[in-house]
C-alpha cells in the first residue's frame, strides 16, 4: 500500500528561511568601528546595538527550522505504516476466522489508531517548529531593518554636527546643525524601544510554542506508553 521508509531521509534546507544572525551582520556591515556614527552610537547608546541585537538572536535557527520538516516526515511514515497494517489487517480478516482471529484484528486496529495519534502529535510538533523558526526569521528581518535606521540616524547625527562645527562662525549654522542631531538621537533612542518590543514579542510567542511543544510532547509520550502490547501468546488447543 505504501512504503514508510521512504519518508525517513535528511531534512532538506529551509525554504524561504536566512540566518537570523546573517541578516543582522549585514545590516550593520557598513559601520566602521573607527567611524563618526559609530562614535554617536557609543555615545547615545554606550554600547553596540548590532552586537546585542546578535546574541539576542544566537543559535542555530537553520537547523531548528529543519526539525520542522524531520517531525512531520516522521508523521508521514506513521501514516504510511498505519495504511499498511490497515490493509493487511482487512486482508486477513477476509481468510481468518475464529476468537484468534478477532483478537489479531483488534490488536492490529488498536495498533493502526495509535500510529494516527503519533502522527497528529508529530504534525503539532513539526508546525510548531515552523511557527517558531519562521518567526524569529521575520523578527529579525524586522530588527535589521531598525540596526539600518539607527546607524542611518547616526550617520546624520555625525554629518550634521561636523557641520554645525564647521560654519560655526555664523552662529546660527551651529545651532541649526546641532539641534538636528539632537533630533536624530532622539530618534535613534525610539527606533531602539522599537527593537527591544519587537524581540519581547518574539520572546513571547517562543515561549508560548514551548508551552504547545510541552503539551504535545506529553501527549506523545501518552502515546507511546498505550502503544498495545500482546497480551499473551497463543496456544493452539489442537497443538
Amino acid at each position: 500500500m505504501a512504503s514508510p521508509v521512504s519518508h525517513l531521509t535528511a531534512p532538506a534546507e529551509p525554504e524561504e528561511f536566512e540566518s537570523p544572525l546573517k541578516i543582522l551582520n549585514d545590516a550593520g556591515d557598513w559601520l566602521s568601528p573607527t567611524s563618526w556614527a559609530s562614535k554617536i552610537i557609543k555615545y547615545a547608546f554606550g554600547f553596540d546595538p548590532v552586537e546585542v541585537a546578535k546574541q539576542w538572536f544566537m543559535g542555530d535557527w537553520e537547523t531548528y527550522a529543519q526539525c520542522s520538516e524531520l517531525w512531520k516526515n516522521l508523521g508521514k511514515f506513521c501514516e504510511d505504516l498505519a495504511a499498511n497494517i490497515d490493509a493487511g489487517n482487512h486482508e486477513l480478516s477476509g481468510t481468518w476466522d475464529g476468537q484468534a482471529a478477532d483478537a489479531a484484528f483488534s490488536y492490529f486496529n488498536s495498533l493502526r489508531g495509535n500510529l494516527h495519534d503519533i502522527k497528529g502529535s508529530l504534525d503539532a510538533m513539526g508546525e510548531e517548529y515552523f511557527l517558531t523558526s519562521h518567526g524569529v526569521w521575520a523578527s529579525a528581518e524586522a530588527v535589521g531593518q531598525l540596526i539600518g535606521q539607527i546607524l542611518d540616524a547616526a550617520a546624520t547625527t555625525a554629518i550634521t554636527w561636523t557641520a554645525g562645527t564647521m560654519v560655526s562662525f555664523t552662529g546660527v549654522g551651529a545651532v541649526l546643525g546641532y539641534s538636528l542631531g539632537a533630533a536624530e538621537l532622539m530618534r535613534m533612542g525610539e527606533l531602539w524601544g522599537d527593537l527591544t518590543k519587537t524581540v519581547n514579542a518574539l520572546q513571547m510567542r517562543i515561549d508560548a510554542a514551548y508551552g504547545q511543544l510541552s503539551n504535545t510532547s506529553g501527549e506523545l509520550a501518552s502515546v507511546l506508553n498505550d502503544f498495545p502490547l500482546p497480551g499473551a501468546s497463543y496456544n493452539h488447543p489442537a497443538v
